[in-house]
């Protein structure tokens, strides 16, 4: 564990078990390694709004969320990439012309979840917004569909340059968000700020947006539930997310 001075894991498929739960085993270990000085944080797709509610006794050291669009340490914001409220409005024009009125579109910023979605998410805590008069900024813009030309009439509708599209292998939805709002950027940015090499980073992660945080850490590891993408890339693959995993993974080294 001397190598390791910062884990990070994603939520979804990989910390949390399939309901949404962490286990009282992988709290445990978690904080067995803060306890020996090694740094811990969270690294999601996720609002940081969001997330804050499914920590459930875990403290986090650090925490990237919104895919990237946000990150703070110790409860510090040390890095932040956003739409302007002028691109904010461009995108959702653009998203509610292309998709029409019945399609979802979900945004998310510092301050709060919203979405045009009146029957709401089971696991999520969204307020309802038509996006017609929406004047915030956003990090990231999601629009229910993995129709590759309706995104992409979207972007070209935005009129918005450097722009990151990501599937969601899990559910029938696309991410937007600004080039700068990556897992990778934010980690670079916490990296730069403690003075840790990347060697001493190890990541783990399960679809699309964890492939170049995976890539950019010292040690990348998959979960074995992981999409194959990310493990073809992956340095090694741990136990599931419903085996803890990242605790078993954790807890081998210490």
């Amino acid at each position: 564990m001397e190598n390791i001075s910062l884990i990070l894991s994603d939520l979804d498929g990989t910390l949390f078990r399939d309901d949404k739960t962490i286990s009282d085993y992988t709290k445990k270990i978690i904080a067995a390694a803060q306890k020996k000085g090694i740094l811990f944080g969270i690294s999601t797709s996720r609002a940081r709004t969001n997330v804050l509610n499914f920590l459930d006794g875990i403290k986090p050291d650090v925490l990237i969320t919104n895919g990237g669009g946000l990150a703070t340490l110790k409860g510090q914001k040390i890095y932040s990439c956003e739409f302007t409220i002028e691109e904010t409005q461009a995108l959702l024009n653009a998203a509610l012309e292309i998709m029409g009125d019945s399609g979802s579109i979900t945004i998310d910023n510092e301050s709060g979840l919203y979405s045009n979605s009146k029957e709401g998410f089971s696991d999520k805590f969204w307020t309802y917004n038509d996006f017609k008069n929406f004047s915030q900024s956003c990090m990231k813009l999601c629009v229910q569909t993995l129709d590759k030309e309706k995104v992409s009439a979207i972007v070209e509708r935005s009129g918005i340059q450097g722009l990151d599209i990501h599937p969601f292998s899990d559910i029938p939805w696309s991410k937007l968000s600004k080039s700068g709002a990556t897992k990778e950027r934010a980690i670079q940015e916490l990296r730069s700020n403690l003075n840790i090499p990347q060697e001493k980073i190890a990541a783990f992660g399960d679809d699309f947006n964890d492939i170049g945080m995976l890539k950019f850490c010292g040690r990348g590891i998959a979960m074995q539930n992981a999409i194959a993408e990310v493990k073809q890339i992956a340095d090694e693959i741990c136990a599931s997310n419903q085996e803890d995993g990242v605790a078993r993974w954790i807890e081998r080294l210490l």
